[in-house]
């Protein structure tokens, strides 16, 4: 097989690391390169990973913490071959994942090939993605389609080869050189940089496609220990990622807020940590944060009020407000 350079990042946690590289090794052929971009990771887990890789990894750290658009372009100037895998460090690879993917480059002539991305334990993901563009008083409106999201993936699917309209960054395989001549990692962009790589691609003339016959697991969900708190509450930072999809707007003329619904994800999302441990970033934290919340369960009537008013406070500590008014000031304009 065709050598590839496999590069992996941190999206939100440090603590899978160790495991994806594992998972890495097992089932993947010997004629690879591995380089690991991460930033801001403590001192201790960064002794770790190159005592338990030392020889097998080339470990790129940085002091501040990387989103994966700068941990990528950093690692694509340090690739030597025609290929590399782009992925985040909580995704875990399949027997026979590259080789399909590395195929499917080569019979295409692809830029990008994507594969099934699996939620835990066996639920889809998203298998290859679309880009849904409406219009409204002249200003177009983006929206993210995941292809079967949901369903169960069995041992075999009738699921086929097809081109996409985006790419998920969960794991990409890629051609080097077009992704550093188009930029097609946006630094300004913490969050929908994988909408705004298929808008380069497409513009460009660039194929993207999607392959079935390789498998990735993505660790949605997964466990939040206390090394990931401060970087888990950076790389969701409401506030960093409004400015984010602000650049996207200015740079595409599109609005990819899901019409205004993504800031509910967000907060959704932000869910995993609570106020407590992002304050005092601390194991201790972490167990006094579920404790409170199982109190706060068995006695809902007697502290509804006081959630009501918590709740709004959280708001305006996340950031979550500041999409309102941004809402309301894209309202005034139309």
């Amino acid at each position: 097989m065709e050598k590839v350079t496999i590069i992996v990042n941190a999206r939100d946690r440090f603590s899978p690391t160790a495991k994806c590289m594992e998972f890495l090794f097992a089932n993947t052929p010997e004629s690879v390169d591995f380089i690991v971009v991460i930033g801001g990771a403590p001192e201790h887990l960064k002794k770790q990973w190159m005592e338990q890789f030392s020889g097998k990894v080339k470990f790129l750290f940085r002091p501040e913490f990387l989103n994966q658009s700068p941990a990528r372009n950093i690692a694509l100037r340090e690739a030597k071959t025609r290929l590399a895998v782009l992925m985040d460090n909580d995704n875990y690879v399949r027997l026979g994942w590259l080789e399909a993917i590395v195929k499917c480059q080569q019979e295409t002539g692809a830029a990008l090939v994507v594969p099934i991305i699996l939620e835990p334990p066996r639920k889809i993901h998203t298998a290859g993605n679309d880009l849904y563009v409406t219009s409204e008083n002249g200003k177009e409106y983006g929206h993210k389609h995941l292809r079967y999201h949901g369903m169960v993936l069995g041992e075999k699917c009738n699921l086929k080869r097809q081109r996409v309209d985006y790419a998920e960054l969960h794991c990409q395989l890629v051609e080097v050189e077009p992704m550093l001549k188009y930029g097609a990692y946006d630094d300004n962009i913490r969050e929908v940089g994988e909408v705004d790589q298929g808008m380069i691609y497409a513009k460009a003339g660039l194929a993207m496609w999607f392959e079935p016959g390789s498998v990735v697991l993505y660790d949605l969900g997964g466990p939040i220990y206390a090394e990931d708190i401060r970087v888990f509450a950076w790389r969701w930072d409401m506030r960093g990622i409004l400015e984010g999809y602000k650049h996207f707007d200015r740079k595409w003329g599109m609005d990819i807020t899901e019409h205004g619904g993504f800031k509910d994800f967000l907060l959704h999302y932000n869910a995993q940590i609570g106020l407590i441990p992002r304050l005092f970033p601390t194991r201790f934290a972490l167990w006094f944060d579920k404790r409170i919340g199982g109190v706060r369960g068995t006695f809902k009537d007697v502290v509804s009020v006081h959630k009501r008013v918590f709740r709004h406070w959280k708001k305006g500590y996340l950031g979550y407000n500041d999409w309102l008014a941004e809402d309301k000031k894209t309202e005034a304009v139309q």
